[in-house]
């Protein structure tokens, strides 16, 4: 048998709560026997059983998708025949229950496929991508039919009305969206303290709950957009996964600490909690509802458990993974879906629920699993006379017998349904014990409030300083603008005065060289000027970071994981491996002396390779440099230059389409320094740090970078090239200077370490002889030494 076939178990029939009662044993074709006169029915075996009787199927089916990522997200599809699985691998597949099979082409995402959502008609697959747009496919054909664009960070959630008329988003930027399908218009825009991770549309469509990473649960009015409800119950999910709706006004969630919550969204109230998980709190938390609404699946770490979701009772088995379950989904079929590690499991119900769970509540006798303890009266009054009227000896003996065969079964009956009160006064006292714990909790927690508050204050504090010094940041940018605007109306000035002394031809050549030689020199001294400028943001923006987190740093008491390691390599490729072990050096005078200067090297190098770059692409800037180098040979400097500058204006729009991806590489080697030194054990860490509160000062130094490019294009009197000096080279005098603001113990080392501020050459081209005899002579002078240390 392999891992597709299907396993069946018949389950034997048994008079217990929720078994067979006496008329369903008429109908399954049981045997009666005279009790005084009266037809008692008992149930036996046989090839027809009823609706609690018939076999359980337990199906149970592992795809595994080989070479790929984390499993993020599943949906059902086809009336729960085929199911959908997204994650890391930046791709949606689709798979057939019946045998485990891939159907289809996979749908490519552009991004981590981090949420998934299917329209009740089964038109429309939804799903969200790290890029930060919400994408929609056909069903059928899977091609992607509309695209919405509007998040600037990554999409973890994502859902679709009940009419499929709007679909819902949350992204890691902390916006909670909805829009038009058929239009992609954007109809609403709510914005959250921190990342949206689960929404979810109400069943009648009026409604949307927003959870939000360790924040809480908020319940917004789709028509105007008011808040209705906001409930602090700290959601640790990442995925769209942490809460359901049970009905137009309650929804289930589940928080960090392995608590359930039954929230009434119309008075704003929790109805009730119980727990799921005593063994402290964790991140990973999952929550799904049945299609009947009849029972709650619910995941702590790797650990399933079921939940009646109406008297909140624990039911059924647990299913356990050696992975977190990161997902689930349960289709109509009572088939459950569940994404943990790298595998998709998909598992029928059946075998592990009580039969009750597990099948049509409208097909459920009323009757079903009450037994009578003792005969009505008038089948006394009937057994009397039945028995007054026998007079055989042997036929009152075989009337007694049956009469003791059917007492004994009451017995038994009677006796499991005491083991039945004992289980639940047992259940009780369980949940009297949750209670108690809950009790605890709220006590260890209030105990904790007065130091949240400070920390609050504390961070409210440090936000106003940073807004003081964004206003200063602000006020110089406004400055330096102020400046641009009066250099470019004095360079219109002499244009339009250049103009008119060559129409009225009143002037020699000899002003107009003069002028040309003016304008390069006050070219060369913006230039210069906003070379400094940038060298000083870079100076600053280094220190005040390595200020602001050094106090994360932890010696290492464990050998680094496989990600350090990693990360390690990527870090000695960028700034050299010297630096990156005085980094590693285990000691806090090292990395507090060392940080900031690793900042500085990382940033020259990075806007170096940027600001020497024609184009985003490796191809194109290869082309286009080759082709100035001929044109360069060929030409004058005025011309080469004229070209150069025209190529780069037509290429800019290229090389600034996407700001923010500069931004976030500029961020990923920020933190794997920070990762590297020790002040962040991982760089999902390190980048919320950074992005939370230095993204504003890396793109006020992006955009000086980018006014410094521009610039130098422009000049026409010469070629400027920023230069960065490479860590192990001789110390030179005529092009680097060392840094005096290294650190404090000098080095007798000849090497440079890295270099701490970017310096500034100038290349010109002059033409000698005529015709054939032309000959073009270059000269290379060092306009601004760049600042190195020496390792």
């Amino acid at each position: 048998m392999d891992g597709t076939d299907e396993i069946t178990v018949l389950m034997k029939p048994q008079l217990s709560d929720g078994g067979p009662t006496s008329h369903d044993a008429a109908r399954a074709g049981g045997s009666l026997v005279q009790d005084q006169g009266k037809e008692i029915e008992c149930p036996v075996m046989g090839p027809q059983t009823s609706s609690a009787m018939t076999s359980q199927q337990n199906v149970r089916k592992t795809i595994e998708i080989d070479g790929r990522d984390e499993i993020c997200s599943v949906a059902f599809l086809m009336e729960g025949k085929h199911v959908l699985s997204g994650g890391n691998e930046e791709k949606i597949r689709r798979w057939r229950l019946e045998d485990g099979q891939e159907i289809a082409r996979p749908i490519d995402v552009g991004g981590l496929a981090n949420a998934i959502a299917v329209s009740s008609d089964e038109k429309w697959i939804v799903g969200g991508s790290s890029g930060g747009s919400v994408l929609v496919w056909s069903v059928e054909s899977h091609e992607q039919v509309s695209e919405m664009k509007g998040h600037m960070s990554a999409v973890y959630a994502v859902d679709i009305s009940p009419d499929g008329t709007k679909i819902a988003s949350g992204s890691w930027d902390g916006a909670a969206c909805i829009w038009e399908q058929s239009t992609g218009e954007q109809l609403l825009v709510r914005r959250q303290r921190t990342t949206v991770v689960v929404v979810k549309f109400s069943p009648d469509g009026h409604l949307l709950a927003i959870a939000t990473w360790y924040c809480s649960v908020c319940v917004y009015n789709i028509e105007d957009g008011r808040l209705l409800c906001e409930f602090s119950i700290r959601p640790g999910s990442t995925f769209n996964q942490c809460l359901a709706w049970n009905d137009d006004t309650h929804i289930s969630a589940i928080s960090r600490d392995g608590i359930i919550h039954y929230l009434n969204v119309s008075t704003g109230e929790t109805l009730s909690r119980w727990l799921i998980r005593t063994d402290g709190e964790g991140q990973w938390g999952c929550i799904a509802l049945s299609k009947n609404h009849s029972f709650i699946a619910a995941s702590a770490e790797s650990l399933i458990s079921f939940w009646d979701a109406t008297t909140h009772t624990k039911i059924g088995s647990d299913i356990d993974y050696n992975d977190t379950v990161n997902t689930m989904a349960i289709s109509e079929n009572y088939d459950i879906a569940i994404g943990h590690g790298k595998t998709v499991t998909v598992q029928n119900l059946g075998g592990i629920l009580p039969s009750r769970y597990v099948r049509n509540h409208d097909n459920v006798d009323p009757g079903e699993g009450m037994t009578s303890l003792r005969p009505q009266a008038d089948d006394e009054i009937t057994d009397l006379k039945n028995l007054k009227a026998m007079q055989e000896p042997n036929d009152q003996l075989t009337v007694l017998q049956g009469r003791y065969e059917v007492q004994s079964r009451k017995l038994a009956l009677a006796q499991k349904e005491l083991e039945t009160l004992k289980s639940s006064i047992k259940a009780k006292d369980r949940q009297i014990d949750v209670l108690a714990a809950d009790v605890d909790h709220w006590k260890r927690s209030d105990a904790s409030k007065t130091e949240e508050l400070a920390a609050v204050h504390r961070e409210l504090e440090e936000r106003r300083r940073d807004s003081e010094e964004l206003i200063a940041v602000r006020e110089e940018l406004q400055v330096s603008q102020s400046q641009t605007i009066q250099i470019q109306e004095w360079y219109d000035e002499q244009f339009r005065y250049l103009k008119s002394v060559v129409e009225q031809n009143q002037r020699t050549p000899f002003i107009v060289q003069n002028f040309i030689a003016q304008a390069d020199a006050r070219a060369e001294m913006n230039i210069i000027e906003t070379l400094q400028q940038l060298n000083s943001r870079i100076d600053w923006s280094s220190t005040f970071i390595a200020d602001r987190i050094i106090h994360n740093f932890e010696p290492r008491t464990t050998n680094p994981t496989e990600e350090q390691v990693s990360i390690a390599a990527r870090v000695t490729g960028s700034i050299g491996q010297s630096l990156v072990n005085r980094l590693r050096s285990n000691s806090r005078t090292e990395v507090v002396a060392y940080l900031p200067i690793a900042f500085r090297a990382y940033l020259i190098y990075h806007l170096c390779g940027i600001m020497s770059s024609w184009s985003m692409d490796s191809g194109p800037d290869r082309l286009i440099r080759e082709l100035y180098s001929i044109v360069r040979k060929l030409e004058s400097q005025t011309i080469s230059a004229r070209w150069r500058s025209l190529t780069y204006a037509a290429l800019s729009p290229t090389c600034s389409s996407n700001p923010s991806m500069l931004i976030t590489s500029t961020m990923d080697g920020l933190c794997d320094i920070i990762v590297t030194a020790g002040c962040a054990p991982s760089a999902s860490a390190a980048k919320e740090m950074i992005a939370s509160k230095f993204r504003g000062r890396i793109s006020f130094i992006l955009t000086t970078a980018g006014q410094l490019t521009k610039s130098i294009m422009n000049a026409l009197s010469a070629d400027y090239r920023i230069e960065a000096i490479h860590p192990l080279k001789v110390l030179d005098g005529q092009t680097m200077e060392v840094d005096s603001a290294g650190p404090g113990k000098k080095s007798r080392s000849q090497f440079v370490l890295c270099t701490t501020q970017l310096g500034l050459s100038k290349e010109v081209i002059t033409q000698s002889g005529v015709g054939p005899n032309t000959k073009n002579t270059l000269t290379v002078t060092n306009v601004v030494k760049a600042k190195v240390v020496m390792g």
